[in-house]
């Protein structure tokens, strides 16, 4: 059955917040971001590593070349502040510096230890130091010499270093050597420290701007490649709206369905299949929705036939008691509440003649239409049976019937029954029982009971079945109450049964001068109660039978 509604929770265009190619590029972008970061790292830290190791280098031939560019044995002699002279010491600076002009070395020197500090043995000198005459002299105490010197001395280990000192801030190397004739000293060698962060800084620019170059290029290719794959993606998105507006109808003209049914064939990939599954599904979803608009019809059909049959049904039951004389001798009310349209209990009240009334509750074995059908079946045979001639004998009125309903049980059905006349004068009621549930019989002043058993089976199992008579007396105000297995059978929502206690319970607390009505009220309103939360799965009956006298 078509509706003039698109579904509501199918989302539109306008409410998609952030598209498919939106999350795809956002995902390659990031991805590519930190592809180029991790690059950019790894790459500055290899060229730092191979900046600093080439500086280490120079510094390391520096500080191994000045003992060469020293006069034999000068290094074994300068132990003592007197050991060398001003005018030997003098050009030695200027050859020192002279070196460190051509190879970028700030300093270049020598350190020998003596008690416990360190004194200069040999030294270059800046330009400015040389103009200024202040460069270090021979045996000049090194006051503020860093730990990285001592470390050096007493570990016999070369120690690169950033040092901070009286002459500024240089990356240094202490090389610990030893003379021929076994002296020890220290040759220094400093690079300024702006010189290495200058070669430093311009490494990093440089891998940064490779960096920097990439990522546009890459984000390029990232947007290309999102806005192709998901072109064909939005068209399918389009689609099914499309199929939601038209209510399902499919539109074989659009310029969109024309791109969508080309695309099996013209993308041999997972789209070419997602488009295939998509019209394929769609063939099928129309299918089905042809076959629903059929089966909705058949089945209101279906459901409308058992209503009126539940109608019927009802109809077929007394809806109320009306006594045949100006006296009333007996209170009775009834209830049917069947699980389905159509239910599988009865009830029935008959007057036999002024003085008797003949009462009948029964349970079929099914419920819904098949169990309807049976019902009325009973009901016209216990009609027809029905006479005058059988007040006292219900047990061949259940017989008769028993033996009409098993020549037409061609569904192998059978019915539970209770049936019994009362005697409007005494009080006294004839019953016989086929297999039903036990009634209550309510005396004054005394505990709701059940009445003894009465032997008999079901109508419609066995043929020639004999059933058997049994007698209750019943004064004026007492109950019986009557009921089908729906009612002591009903499930709660924790899977519990509504049990015969809790009814003989009910049953007891009930007020002596209740009526027939409140006796059928309290007892359904009940089970309703405990049923809450749990689907009623049988046919509710009850009849109550209050006499009067």
């Amino acid at each position: 059955m078509k509706s003039n509604e698109s579904p509501s929770h199918a989302p539109s265009a306008a409410s998609i917040r952030f598209s498919l190619r939106f999350k795809i590029l956002l995902a390659l972008t990031i991805f590519n971001t930190l592809a180029i970061a991790v690059f950019t790292v790894d790459r500055w830290s290899a060229e730092k590593q191979r900046i600093m190791e080439g500086l280490r280098h120079r510094l390391d031939t520096s500080a191994r070349a000045l003992p060469e560019m020293l006069p034999d044995g000068y290094l074994d002699r300068a132990n003592t502040p007197a050991a060398i002279a001003e005018t030997e010491y003098r050009p030695l600076v200027n050859k020192l510096s002279d070196f460190c002009n051509a190879t970028g070395i700030r300093y270049l020197y020598t350190y020998t230890r003596h008690d416990g500090a360190f004194f200069c043995t040999s030294s270059n000198g800046t330009p400015e130091e040389l103009k200024t005459d202040t460069h270090t002299r021979y045996w000049d105490r090194y006051d503020t010499a860093p730990a990285a010197l001592f470390e050096a001395w007493d570990t016999n280990t070369g120690v690169y270093k950033e040092v901070s000192d009286t002459w500024g801030r240089s990356y240094t190397l202490f090389l610990p050597l030893t003379t021929k004739s076994g002296s020890r000293f220290i040759a220094g060698s400093d690079l300024p420290i702006d010189f290495v962060e200058a070669i430093l800084t311009q490494s990093l620019r440089r891998t940064l701007s490779i960096g920097g170059c990439s990522f546009p290029l890459f984000f390029a290719i990232s947007f290309w490649a999102s806005t192709r794959f998901c072109r064909h993606i939005r068209w399918l998105a389009t689609y099914t709206h499309e199929l939601s507006d038209s209510n399902f109808e499919a539109r074989p003209d659009s310029p969109l369905s024309r791109k969508i049914h080309l695309l099996p064939a013209t993308r041999a990939d997972e789209i070419g299949q997602l488009a295939s599954s998509f019209l394929s599904m769609e063939a099928r979803l129309l299918s089905y929705l042809r076959e629903l608009t059929e089966t909705t019809a058949a089945k209101e059909r279906i459901q409308g036939e058992l209503r009126i049959a539940g109608e019927i049904q009802a109809s077929m039951l007394p809806q109320e008691y009306s006594a045949p004389s100006d006296r009333k001798r007996v209170d009775v009310f009834a209830s049917m509440k069947p699980a389905k349209e159509a239910g599988g209990d009865l009830y029935d009240l008959i007057h036999l003649d002024d003085d008797h009334l003949l009462f009948v509750i029964a349970d079929v074995s099914d419920k819904g239409m098949p169990a309807a059908l049976f019902t009325a079946a009973a009901v016209t045979i216990l009609r027809a049976r029905a006479t005058v001639q059988m007040v006292d004998t219900p047990e061949i009125l259940l017989a008769q019937i028993n033996e009409q309903l098993i020549r037409q049980n061609s569904m192998y059905q059978f019915v539970t029954t209770f049936l019994g006349v009362l005697d409007l004068t005494t009080g006294l009621v004839t019953y016989a029982d086929g297999g039903h549930n036990r009634p209550y019989h309510r005396p004054l002043g005394q505990p709701a009971r059940m009445l003894p058993r009465g032997g008999g089976i079901a109508l419609g199992v066995m043929p020639e079945a004999v059933f058997t008579r049994h007698t209750v007396q019943l004064k004026p105000g007492e109950t019986l109450f009557l009921y089908t297995d729906g009612v002591t059978e009903a499930i709660a929502a924790n899977d519990s049964f509504y049990g015969e206690p809790r009814l003989e319970t009910l049953l007891t607390r009930m007020a002596p001068d209740a009526t027939a009505h409140q006796w059928v009220t309290a007892v359904t309103e009940d089970v309703a109660t405990f049923s809450k939360g749990h689907f009623q799965a049988d046919d509710i009956t009850v009849l109550s039978i209050r006499y009067l006298g």
